[in-house]
């Protein structure tokens, strides 16, 4: 994400992710016998952690050797 999306965008994105995972998702799969997004603290955390560390790797190393094939936002 960090590749085709702006910096910021995209860990707006990433970071929005982790309570939609928890608190909208996860009961909504819940009614059809579907286990999801049931994650510890320490595991949303680590998930935010790493979704950074990727968009840094995205936008700034892998963006200065490439040129993305297409930008949103």
């Amino acid at each position: 994400m960090g590749w085709v999306l702006s910096p910021f965008v995209a860990l707006v994105l990433m970071v929005l992710w982790e309570p939609l995972e928890i608190l909208v998702l996860s009961p909504i799969l819940a009614r059809f016998g579907i286990v999801f997004g049931y994650e510890s603290l320490r595991n949303s955390l680590s998930d935010i952690f790493f979704d950074t560390m990727g968009i840094i790797i995205g936008a700034y190393i892998i963006g200065s050797i490439f040129e993305p094939p297409f930008f949103l936002l």
